[in-house]
């Protein structure tokens, strides 16, 4: 993942309160790294643009909405506010972070978003809650009203460093799907706009609730029963023909780890179609360009994700036949879910593409640098950013 000093003074919608411990060290995080900087501009930065570039705002109203877990240097919020920039948009944030209250990373933030604020193109209603992303599936907490008033948002951003098929932490009764869940259907219910929805999570079988896991290939094995071409794309993806398929199926930790991560993202995005095309007024989804790389070594077990969700535009319909009608039918279900496996089939490792790209790598290695910079990190120094990389590939 990314990752309030006075005495109670409101900032915009966020109150600051005393802290009790100095910063801490600015060690360097596993999201520095350059490859993270790709996602956030290459995946985050553009597919936000071209979903905005795609959308309507009055003139009184130029703002983009944006729901995010934002760490503590707020990351992904300095990125996405260039694009916001460049459209002539303001950019009204809402970030969950559950950083404990008065901690070194709670004075870091607190430094961070007042940072953000004097940057330009940041809308004075944007909101830091220190809850945990959890909580908008409860609909009495302060994240679930929050979440609604600060809605619809133009994107989502579910950034974790684990799971998103957890159950439920900490004794907690909501998990991050119940959520998403809450988030999906105030987008459907009032978002006519494009959106996208970024999910970056940790995938393997031993990270996984059993009975999330047991729903998502569930979805997968109706779309198999009500479409041979479906079954027959799947076996693809997976490669498990026949009985070897049912198998993977009723045994996904039987896949290998680069197939058990496509077989989660099609069960994930299956999953996110059904419950997008129940909308009324009905709605797409569409699976955007995603990749996976490697927490640990040679084992592709973080994906990032991106969707799109757009509002089905239809016709007027004529039922007695005075004017000619024409246009394509809405799409099946069954064939989005087609274009899903395909989608899934196009996910790369992002890891062996910045290796096979050395101009590529410098770009987003110098991007990491100048964020980071301007976060202050010493990237300078010694070792520097660039001697902490090295140290890291070691």
């Amino acid at each position: 993942m990314d990752e309030e000093f006075s005495d109670d003074a409101v900032v915009g919608r966020i109150v600051r309160r005393p802290t009790d411990e100095a910063p801490a060290s600015r060690g360097f995080k596993p999201w520095h790294r350059p490859r993270k900087q790709w996602v956030r501009r290459y995946q985050w930065h553009d597919q936000m643009a071209v979903a905005l570039r795609d959308t309507h705002f009055p003139a009184d109203a130029r703002v983009a909405r944006y729901l995010s877990m934002p760490g503590e240097d707020l990351l992904d919020v300095r990125v996405l506010r260039e694009a916001c920039e460049e459209l002539g948009l303001d950019l009204r944030f809402t970030g969950l972070n559950a950083v404990r209250r008065g901690s070194s990373d709670d004075v870091q933030l607190n430094l961070s978003e007042s940072e953000v604020r004097g940057l330009g193109r940041i809308h004075a209603g944007s909101t830091i809650l220190r809850e945990r992303f959890e909580s908008i599936g409860n609909q009495d907490s302060l994240a679930y009203a929050e979440m609604r008033a600060a809605g619809p948002y133009h994107a989502i951003n579910v950034d974790l460093c684990d799971h998103i098929a957890l159950r439920a932490q900490d004794g907690g009764r909501t998990t991050i799907i119940d959520a998403l869940a809450e988030i999906i259907q105030l987008q459907i219910r009032n978002a006519s706009h494009p959106w996208v929805l970024f999910v970056t999570t940790r995938v393997a079988p031993d990270s996984v609730d059993p009975r999330n896991l047991a729903a998502l290939i569930q979805a997968v094995s109706d779309n198999i029963a009500a479409s041979g071409e479906f079954e027959r794309r799947a076996a693809d993806l997976l490669r498990a023909d026949g009985e070897r398929l049912r198998e993977a199926l009723a045994d996904p930790a039987s896949l290998e780890p680069r197939r058990f991560a496509d077989l989660f993202t099609l069960g994930f995005g299956k999953w996110l179609l059904r419950y997008v095309a129940a909308a009324r007024p009905s709605r797409t989804l569409t699976m955007l360009p995603s990749c996976v790389y490697s927490i640990q070594p040679d084992r592709p077990d973080m994906l990032s994700l991106a969707f799109r969700s757009d509002a089905l535009q239809r016709p007027p319909q004529d039922d007695y036949g005075l004017v000619e009608q024409a246009g394509p039918a809405a799409a099946e279900e069954v064939d989005l879910a087609i274009g899903l496996v395909d989608a899934v089939a196009g996910m790369f490792d992002l890891d062996a593409r910045l290796a096979d790209d050395v101009q590529l790598m410098e770009a987003v290695t110098i991007e990491s640098e100048q964020l980071l910079r301007a976060a202050h990190y010493d990237v300078d120094g010694a070792p520097g950013y660039r001697g902490w990389l090295r140290s890291e590939a070691a």
